[in-house]
Parts: C-alpha cells; structure tokens; sequence
C-alpha cells in the first residue's frame, strides 16, 4: 500500500487532499470532509496503531517496507541509486556501506533509518534510469549499470575507493553494459581525463567484457594530450605511456584481470 507522505509547511489544498485521500486508503477509512487537521490525525493514528513510521522529517512510511534501496528512492523527490549503493544493488561491490548514495533533484539533509544512512550526492545527468516496480507499489530506481561504471570511473571515491572499482569491472556481467550508453555518458560529462581513465581501466577487462577497438579509439580519440592522474598523485607511482595515465603501481596486479 502506498503512503510515503510529504509534508510542507504550507499545503495547497490540492496537497491537503492528496495526503488526506491516501491516508484513508491506507488505514482503511473513508474520506470525511477536508481538513488539515484530519490529516494530520490520521497520520498520528497510523503512527499510534504501529503502522507508519517516520523516515525523515515530514516523511511516513509504513512500518513493515525495509528494503534501503525502495526508502531511499522513496523518501526524497525522484530518488535515484547511484555510485557505490548502485554497485552493491547490482552486486558489484565487496564492501557493503551503512550509507547510501542517492541522486535526487532537490538537495536534502542526510538522514538516518533503521541503521542506513542516507546521503545526497548529485549526478551531473541521469541516463537510461533503470526503473523497477516492487511488489510493494513502490519504484526502484536505480542508474543503469552503463552509467554506473562511468560514473564511478569519475568519481572513484563515491565508488569506494579504486580496489571496490576494479572489482566490480571484473565480475561486471558482458551482457549488462552497453558501449553506446557509455560512450553517451561519456560525451555528457565532457572530461578529457575521464575518457583516459575509462579507455584505461576498460582495457584491462575489453576480452572479458566483449568491447570493440572502436571504443577504445574513441576513447583515445577524445582524451587530449595532457597527462593525467587516475586517483591522488601521492598514491600514483607508475606511468601507462598507451593512456598517458599516472597509476599506482600494483593496481595492474588486482585479481581477475583479463586483458
């Protein structure tokens, strides 16, 4: 049953309704007259009779939803899973986070639920959002995994760091990212030092994941000529002349590389 609720300090009366309309629905009662104060008794009933909870500040849910990755969609406008938690939705990840990444269109106050963290962290564009219907009536939504792997490769400490990455390249299934998306994705960002770290880091896994030369000479194409750093400098010990890319030295020596 639905009743995520958003509560303002002001309601328009249309506001007021939808909120009234659906907490009738949800605790079974039928719809009186319309009045702020009606609503805001039904939602103290739902809380009192142990069927809502709050997640954040103005926000219900009924008690018994506790999948992170639903609240976390659900409990802010648009939600979207994205860097790290949409690795670990995808099963990509060996280290799972009390926290979880959430793209969202509106800025929001981290919180916390049922010992997750919820955290905003912004996705300069949205492509190809994976959507899911739960059985409870609620969406998942969640960046596709062609997105995913970008994003991470842009920010490689929202994705947990450069050993968490490279792990999930490689138990990334083949049949799960697209070269088209990634390369939209690509262009979207516009950073010359992304398309090296993605020429660079999909390379070392192109027989694993089926990708085609003309990928990697687009990559090529579009990285420029300046030398770049993958993560900090300090940690950067070894040069890759083909990608014109600072590394850390045993990061070619991680598990399950096939080149």
């Amino acid at each position: 049953m639905k009743f995520f609720v958003y509560l303002r300090v002001i309601l328009s009366m249309m506001d007021v309704y939808g909120t009234y309309t659906r907490a009738n629905v949800y605790l079974k009662s039928k719809p009186m007259s319309v009045k702020e104060s009606v609503m805001w008794s039904r939602l103290r009933q739902g809380k009192k009779k142990n069927l809502l909870a709050s997640v954040r500040r103005g926000v219900y849910m009924p008690v018994e939803i506790d999948n992170k990755f639903i609240i976390g969609c659900n409990a802010v406008d648009d939600g979207v899973v994205a860097y790290h938690s949409a690795l670990e939705y995808y099963l990509l990840q060996t280290q799972e986070f009390n926290e979880l990444y959430i793209h969202s269109p509106q800025n929001f106050r981290t919180f916390e639920y049922i010992g997750e963290r919820y955290s905003y962290k912004k996705l300069k564009f949205l492509h190809n959002v994976i959507k899911i219907a739960d059985k409870s009536g609620y969406d998942l939504r969640v960046t596709s995994l062609s997105q995913t792997l970008i994003d991470c490769m842009y920010n490689i400490n929202l994705a947990g760091g450069i050993e968490e990455l490279m792990y999930a390249l490689s138990e990334c299934p083949p049949n799960g990212i697209s070269e088209g998306d990634m390369l939209e994705c690509l262009e979207l960002y516009g950073n010359k030092s992304l398309w090296q770290r993605t020429g660079f880091l999909f390379s070392m896994f192109k027989r694993r994941l089926n990708l085609s030369e003309a990928f990697f000479k687009r990559c090529k194409t579009e990285m420029g000529n300046n030398q770049s750093y993958i993560i900090n400098p300090y940690f950067c010990n070894s040069y890759d002349k083909e990608w014109n890319l600072c590394i850390p030295d045993n990061l070619q020596a991680q598990p399950k590389i096939i080149i």
